[in-house]
């Protein structure tokens, strides 16, 4: 009975500690809230994460590609609790026709992107429970081509984060085909055959040509016709100009190992286009394009779990939070 009294007291201790452990990594050091937020192309389904003690500021979450709830099924959290540490509150929303957002995001050109944003920093501007007096933009992969037409426009934004943007949208398919071929160990002469044939149908798409005669003459239906519009809206896409104009601070944050986006274009255009000044670039390193923690790369079982378990500390790559962190606190601490 002694053996098994104490076998038994293990268990439940260990039971206790794992239960801490998961709400500790489950339970974030700010407050959350869901808002509804009104716009011209319809109401979004926000989502607010608030500090508990200072406030000094906001920061507004612009999505990449697909259809993104709020948090990115939690994914955001962590950064947006390093904010929150540094006075900063979080706006982000489900994009148009995703979890009770109206409308459908696929409906969207870039330039409707930057309106819809534009219009959660007017309606931020109208509350009473946080601070709007610094604002950062921070966005990640396709916000490239969506946060520069804001910034050069507004003389309100303290800063802007970008996180793996691409410079232009034909260049950065190019670019993800190659190395989508070379992961799947294809030969160059795959890989030229594949990039031509890429390139032959952006062109083909570039001409306003039909969905149902873009399907017969190159026999592809992969793609939905919704999809196909939406990339038809966006396929002449390119920050450059836009980058041109921008007079605020940009923080670029480019990933070591990113397949989808070429990080060594993103940092050469950035660097040519804006005073050294103004741009501050950093690399993090061992992770891709979503800034997972280097030990989970490539391997979805160890993501799952531990988005699950453990998200605010093995979730996310600890260089990147750190570095979001930092921003957010010199940005507080300017006058």
């Amino acid at each position: 009975m002694k053996k098994r009294g104490k076998l038994l007291i293990g268990i439940a201790l260990t039971l206790l500690a794992f239960t801490g452990c998961f709400l500790y990594e489950n339970n974030y050091e700010m407050l959350e809230k869901e808002v509804t937020i009104k716009t011209e192309q319809g109401k979004l389904a926000g989502y607010l994460a608030l500090p508990k003690t200072d406030n000094k500021g906001v920061v507004i979450f612009v999505h990449g590609d697909g259809a993104q709830n709020a948090t990115q099924d939690g994914g955001y959290k962590p950064l947006m609790e390093r904010f929150a540490k540094q006075g900063f509150a979080s706006i982000s929303w489900n994009k148009l026709g995703v979890g009770g957002s109206s409308g459908d995001w696929l409906n969207q050109s870039m330039d409707d992107r930057a309106r819809e944003v534009e219009e959660v920093i007017e309606w931020a501007k109208g509350q009473n429970n946080f601070n709007t007096d610094k604002i950062i933009i921070w966005g990640a992969s396709q916000a490239g081509w969506v946060i520069p037409k804001i910034q050069q426009n507004r003389e309100d934004i303290s800063a802007s984060i970008l996180v793996g943007p691409a410079i232009n949208w034909i260049r950065q398919g190019q670019y993800y085909t190659m190395m989508k071929m070379k992961r799947e160990n294809k030969t160059n002469q795959e890989i030229s055959s594949e990039l031509n044939r890429y390139n032959e149908e952006s062109e083909m798409i570039k001409t306003g040509i039909p969905y149902e005669e873009y399907k017969q003459k190159t026999g592809d239906s992969s793609m939905s016709e919704e999809r196909y519009l939406f990339v038809q809206k966006n396929i002449s896409s390119d920050a450059a100009e836009d980058l041109k104009n921008i007079k605020s601070p940009i923080f670029l944050i480019l990933a070591e190992k990113d397949e989808n986006v070429d990080s060594e274009e993103t940092e050469k255009v950035y660097k040519q286009l804006l005073p050294e000044k103004q741009l501050k670039i950093k690399t993090i390193s061992g992770v891709g394009h979503s800034m997972l923690n280097p030990s989970l790369y490539n391997s979805e079982l160890l993501i799952y779990l531990s988005a699950i378990i453990a998200p605010k500390d093995t979730l996310i790559s600890t260089e990147y939070l750190d570095y979001c962190e930092k921003i957010a606190r010199h940005i507080s601490n300017l006058n």
